[in-house]
């Protein structure tokens, strides 16, 4: 069976697929901001979800905020 989304400490991401060329997509679910990552691929499309994650979490610390997700 497909895996129908991401996961990365505690965060939750959807993957699409855009069938004009085939690429991934996808954004954040569950958070107040407009999140997206892309891919070529699904190792790709993970990595960017990671790095998304990673780069959200660390702006949530610089503004004094806690990250809505744990791991």
């Amino acid at each position: 069976m497909a895996q129908k989304t991401v996961t990365h400490k505690g965060y939750h991401g959807t993957i699409e697929v855009n069938t004009k060329d085939y690429s991934l997509f996808g954004k954040v679910l569950f958070i107040d901001e407009d999140l997206s990552y892309s891919g070529q691929s699904f190792a790709d499309l993970e990595e960017d979800f990671r790095k998304a994650v990673e780069t959200h979490i660390q702006l949530c610390k610089e503004k004094g905020q806690e990250p809505p997700f744990s791991e």
